[in-house]
Protein backbone atom coordinates (compact mmCIF):
# COMPACT_ATOMS: atom_id res chain seq x y z
CA UNK A 1 0.00 0.00 0.00
CA UNK A 2 1.30 3.69 -0.88
CA UNK A 3 0.85 4.51 3.23
CA UNK A 4 3.15 2.07 3.68
CA UNK A 5 5.53 2.75 1.11
CA UNK A 6 5.52 6.20 2.29
CA UNK A 7 6.49 5.13 5.95
CA UNK A 8 9.22 2.88 5.11
CA UNK A 9 10.88 5.70 2.61
CA UNK A 10 10.15 8.53 4.98
CA UNK A 11 10.88 7.26 8.18
CA UNK A 12 13.44 4.51 7.39
CA UNK A 13 15.11 5.64 4.50
CA UNK A 14 14.65 9.41 5.46
CA UNK A 15 14.40 9.86 8.65
CA UNK A 16 16.48 7.78 10.13
CA UNK A 17 19.51 8.51 7.62
CA UNK A 18 19.12 12.34 8.68
CA UNK A 19 19.08 11.69 12.14
CA UNK A 20 22.04 9.36 11.79
CA UNK A 21 24.19 11.72 9.52
CA UNK A 22 23.52 14.56 12.22
CA UNK A 23 24.95 12.64 15.18
CA UNK A 24 28.06 12.03 13.21
CA UNK A 25 28.25 15.14 12.00
CA UNK A 26 28.27 17.40 15.21
CA UNK A 27 29.61 14.89 17.20
CA UNK A 28 29.86 14.70 20.98
CA UNK A 29 29.65 18.17 21.41
CA UNK A 30 25.77 18.17 20.58
CA UNK A 31 25.14 16.53 23.84
CA UNK A 32 26.03 19.76 25.25
CA UNK A 33 23.99 22.19 23.16
CA UNK A 34 21.68 24.14 25.04
CA UNK A 35 19.58 27.25 22.87
CA UNK A 36 17.48 28.49 25.41
CA UNK A 37 19.88 28.39 28.29
CA UNK A 38 17.63 26.02 30.50
CA UNK A 39 19.59 24.78 33.65
CA UNK A 40 16.48 23.31 35.88
CA UNK A 41 17.39 19.26 37.37
CA UNK A 42 15.09 16.43 36.07
CA UNK A 43 12.09 16.52 38.30
CA UNK A 44 11.57 13.95 40.48
CA UNK A 45 8.29 12.75 38.57
CA UNK A 46 10.34 11.28 35.83
CA UNK A 47 11.80 8.65 38.49
CA UNK A 48 8.35 8.78 40.20
CA UNK A 49 5.23 9.54 37.97
CA UNK A 50 3.07 9.99 41.53
CA UNK A 51 5.23 12.96 42.13
CA UNK A 52 2.73 14.98 39.39
CA UNK A 53 -0.95 15.50 39.55
CA UNK A 54 -0.54 16.14 35.35
CA UNK A 55 -2.68 13.28 34.04
CA UNK A 56 -0.89 12.86 30.52
CA UNK A 57 2.61 13.69 32.10
CA UNK A 58 2.20 10.85 34.82
CA UNK A 59 0.31 8.12 32.21
CA UNK A 60 3.23 8.98 29.97
CA UNK A 61 5.73 7.88 32.79
CA UNK A 62 4.18 4.99 34.22
CA UNK A 63 3.90 3.57 31.00
CA UNK A 64 7.91 4.00 30.35
CA UNK A 65 8.41 2.93 34.10
CA UNK A 66 6.08 -0.13 32.97
CA UNK A 67 7.69 -0.81 29.30
CA UNK A 68 10.77 1.17 29.11
CA UNK A 69 8.94 2.35 25.91
CA UNK A 70 6.59 4.64 25.00
CA UNK A 71 4.88 6.10 21.52
CA UNK A 72 6.70 8.86 19.73
CA UNK A 73 3.94 11.18 19.85
CA UNK A 74 3.79 11.59 23.69
CA UNK A 75 7.41 11.33 23.73
CA UNK A 76 7.58 14.55 21.99
CA UNK A 77 4.54 16.38 22.87
CA UNK A 78 4.01 15.28 26.67
CA UNK A 79 7.45 14.36 27.78
CA UNK A 80 9.41 16.68 25.73
CA UNK A 81 6.69 19.53 25.83
CA UNK A 82 6.53 19.40 29.58
CA UNK A 83 10.52 19.77 29.74
CA UNK A 84 10.55 22.57 28.08
CA UNK A 85 7.90 24.64 29.46
CA UNK A 86 9.68 23.70 32.81
CA UNK A 87 13.04 24.65 31.48
CA UNK A 88 14.56 21.33 32.14
CA UNK A 89 18.79 21.15 30.96
CA UNK A 90 18.16 19.69 27.41
CA UNK A 91 21.33 17.21 28.50
CA UNK A 92 19.43 16.19 31.53
CA UNK A 93 16.44 15.11 29.56
CA UNK A 94 18.73 13.31 26.90
CA UNK A 95 20.44 11.96 29.73
CA UNK A 96 17.50 10.02 30.93
CA UNK A 97 15.81 8.84 27.93
CA UNK A 98 19.10 7.11 27.00
CA UNK A 99 18.76 5.19 30.10
CA UNK A 100 15.16 4.75 30.38
CA UNK A 101 14.21 3.33 26.89
CA UNK A 102 14.90 -0.30 25.68
CA UNK A 103 14.83 1.16 22.25
CA UNK A 104 17.29 4.54 23.17
CA UNK A 105 20.87 3.85 21.03
CA UNK A 106 22.74 7.34 21.46
CA UNK A 107 22.37 8.03 17.63
CA UNK A 108 18.89 8.71 17.88
CA UNK A 109 18.08 9.20 20.98
CA UNK A 110 20.11 12.30 21.44
CA UNK A 111 19.24 14.34 18.24
CA UNK A 112 15.84 13.47 18.48
CA UNK A 113 15.55 14.37 22.34
CA UNK A 114 17.58 17.66 22.31
CA UNK A 115 17.13 18.81 18.48
CA UNK A 116 13.88 17.92 17.75
CA UNK A 117 12.11 17.31 21.30
CA UNK A 118 13.84 20.28 23.23
CA UNK A 119 14.85 22.70 20.18
CA UNK A 120 18.33 22.13 22.39
CA UNK A 121 20.07 22.95 18.77
CA UNK A 122 18.63 26.14 18.01
CA UNK A 123 16.48 25.21 15.13
CA UNK A 124 19.55 22.86 13.32
CA UNK A 125 17.19 20.13 13.33
CA UNK A 126 13.84 21.20 14.21
CA UNK A 127 11.80 24.29 12.33
CA UNK A 128 10.03 25.01 15.65
CA UNK A 129 10.11 24.17 19.16
CA UNK A 130 7.62 21.64 19.86
CA UNK A 131 5.95 22.87 22.70
CA UNK A 132 1.90 22.97 23.51
CA UNK A 133 -0.87 24.22 25.31
CA UNK A 134 -3.39 22.12 26.95
CA UNK A 135 -5.68 22.75 23.88
CA UNK A 136 -3.46 20.45 21.84
CA UNK A 137 -2.77 17.78 24.46
CA UNK A 138 -6.98 17.93 25.10
CA UNK A 139 -7.63 17.64 21.17
CA UNK A 140 -4.74 14.66 20.69
CA UNK A 141 -5.79 12.63 23.93
CA UNK A 142 -7.88 11.72 26.73
CA UNK A 143 -6.02 12.50 29.60
CA UNK A 144 -7.78 15.85 30.71
CA UNK A 145 -10.95 13.88 31.19
CA UNK A 146 -9.72 12.41 33.96
CA UNK A 147 -7.56 15.39 35.17
CA UNK A 148 -8.11 18.15 37.78
CA UNK A 149 -7.03 20.67 35.97
CA UNK A 150 -9.16 22.40 33.55
CA UNK A 151 -7.38 22.62 29.65
CA UNK A 152 -9.77 25.56 29.02
CA UNK A 153 -8.41 27.87 31.90
CA UNK A 154 -5.43 29.89 31.68
CA UNK A 155 -5.59 31.37 35.22
CA UNK A 156 -7.17 30.71 38.39
CA UNK A 157 -6.84 27.37 40.88
CA UNK A 158 -7.90 24.93 38.08
CA UNK A 159 -5.82 25.97 34.94
CA UNK A 160 -3.85 23.64 33.30
CA UNK A 161 -0.04 24.07 34.33
CA UNK A 162 0.43 23.45 30.59
CA UNK A 163 -1.53 26.41 29.28
CA UNK A 164 0.40 28.91 31.40
CA UNK A 165 3.92 27.70 31.11
CA UNK A 166 2.88 27.99 27.47
CA UNK A 167 1.97 31.21 27.49
CA UNK A 168 4.85 32.73 29.54
CA UNK A 169 7.69 30.69 26.95
CA UNK A 170 6.49 32.06 23.98
CA UNK A 171 6.68 35.56 26.15
CA UNK A 172 10.26 34.71 27.37
CA UNK A 173 10.58 34.42 23.76
CA UNK A 174 9.71 37.60 22.88
CA UNK A 175 11.18 39.24 25.26
CA UNK A 176 14.06 37.57 24.43
CA UNK A 177 13.90 37.99 21.05
CA UNK A 178 14.79 34.45 19.81
CA UNK A 179 14.60 32.91 16.29
CA UNK A 180 12.02 30.04 16.87
CA UNK A 181 11.04 30.13 13.37
CA UNK A 182 8.90 31.52 10.76
CA UNK A 183 6.13 28.62 12.28
CA UNK A 184 6.12 29.88 15.53
CA UNK A 185 4.99 33.48 14.43
CA UNK A 186 1.30 32.73 14.56
CA UNK A 187 1.51 31.57 18.37
CA UNK A 188 3.37 34.62 18.81
CA UNK A 189 1.04 36.81 17.23
CA UNK A 190 -1.83 35.39 19.82
CA UNK A 191 0.20 35.87 22.48
CA UNK A 192 0.03 39.94 21.68
CA UNK A 193 -3.44 39.29 22.12
CA UNK A 194 -3.37 38.28 25.74
CA UNK A 195 -4.36 41.18 28.33
CA UNK A 196 -1.28 42.26 30.13
CA UNK A 197 -3.28 41.53 33.60
CA UNK A 198 -3.85 37.99 32.26
CA UNK A 199 -0.06 37.28 31.33
CA UNK A 200 0.87 38.58 34.39
CA UNK A 201 -1.08 36.75 36.27
CA UNK A 202 0.14 33.77 34.45
CA UNK A 203 3.53 34.85 35.16
CA UNK A 204 2.74 34.31 39.17
CA UNK A 205 1.50 30.73 38.32
CA UNK A 206 4.25 29.60 36.40
CA UNK A 207 6.55 30.63 39.04
CA UNK A 208 4.80 28.94 41.66
CA UNK A 209 4.52 25.81 39.96
CA UNK A 210 7.86 25.69 39.40
CA UNK A 211 8.84 26.41 42.80
CA UNK A 212 6.65 23.50 43.86
CA UNK A 213 8.33 20.79 41.36
CA UNK A 214 10.35 18.67 42.75
CA UNK A 215 13.89 18.35 41.55
CA UNK A 216 15.30 15.19 41.00
CA UNK A 217 16.65 13.41 44.33
CA UNK A 218 17.82 10.33 43.47
CA UNK A 219 21.15 11.36 43.20
CA UNK A 220 21.46 8.94 39.92
CA UNK A 221 24.26 9.97 37.38
CA UNK A 222 24.58 9.55 33.57
CA UNK A 223 28.46 8.54 32.92
CA UNK A 224 28.98 8.54 28.92
CA UNK A 225 30.84 6.76 26.91
CA UNK A 226 31.23 3.69 29.42
CA UNK A 227 29.74 1.00 27.60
Amino acid sequence: PIASAEGFIRQILGWREYVNGIYWDRGPAYRDVNYFGFTRPLPQCFWEPGQTDLACVADVLRTVERHAWAHHIPRLMVLCNFAVLTGVDPGALSDWFWAAFADAMEWVELPNVVGMGTYGDGGLMASKPYVASANYLNRMGDHCGRCRYDPGARTGALACPFNYLYWTFLDDVRQRDLDVGERMRMPLANLARIPAAELAAMHAARTAFLESLAPDATGWQFHHDQG
